[in-house]
């Protein structure tokens, strides 16, 4: 026996035909009874300012167990599984196990010498600390080559480039055991390496 209309109950609306079915069959998957109410037929144009209001009810006894199911869906649908529920997501560490190869510590040392320009940081994806490192590098060679203290800028270029390579090493390390630094931590290091550089640079010259 058909039930009385006072005894269905509006769950949700939609402006689109086909998502109001697949909520439906969803629904319907999970002993809901549910029906479509307004104009069913009609199509959404792309330019269409308007649309018919697709109204999705299911029987009052039934309204509990509506909510579970579209709650199940939702959760589906964050996991990346649409309309299901039927795994659950994968550890963080787990999937980037498939992606993520290791770095090579000689990799990092030797970029680090042929690129001088924070290159062994960058390997390493210790990129706020190797942008900062650039920096002090580019700025060091800039002015050795039209600066009035040649032997200190220089000097403090050399030991920026030493200072990627040993710490290069270090982030890798970090990177490979998955606990690399953090940006704020990474730009700390590297301005306190610019700054050592620099001045141990200058007490040495002659």
């Amino acid at each position: 026996m058909a039930a009385d209309e006072d005894e269905w109950v509006e769950i949700k609306r939609f402006g689109d035909p086909i998502g109001a079915d697949m909520i439906c069959d969803f629904l319907r998957e999970h002993d809901v009874r549910v029906q479509l109410r307004g104009n069913t037929q009609a199509t959404r144009m792309t330019w269409s300012q308007t649309s018919d209001n697709i109204r999705i009810v299911v029987l009052r006894e039934d309204l509990e167990k509506a909510h579970e199911a579209l709650a199940a869906m939702n959760q589906g649908e964050a996991r990346g599984h649409p309309f299901r529920d039927l795994s659950a997501p994968k550890d963080d560490d787990e999937a980037e196990e498939k992606f993520v190869k290791p770095r090579s510590v000689i990799a990092a040392a030797f970029l680090a010498f042929i690129l001088p320009i924070g290159a062994g940081h960058f390997y390493a994806r210790h990129g706020a600390a190797g942008t900062i490192l650039l920096a002090g590098i580019a700025g060091a060679l800039l002015a050795s080559f039209f600066g009035a203290h040649y032997e200190v800028t220089a000097r403090a270029w050399g030991i920026l480039v030493l200072a990627d390579a040993v710490g290069a090493v270090l982030a890798v390390r970090r990177f490979n055991a998955r606990r690399p630094m953090s940006e704020g931590s990474q730009r700390q290091w590297a301005a306190v390496a610019v700054l050592v550089a620099f001045a141990l640079a200058w007490a040495t010259a002659g």
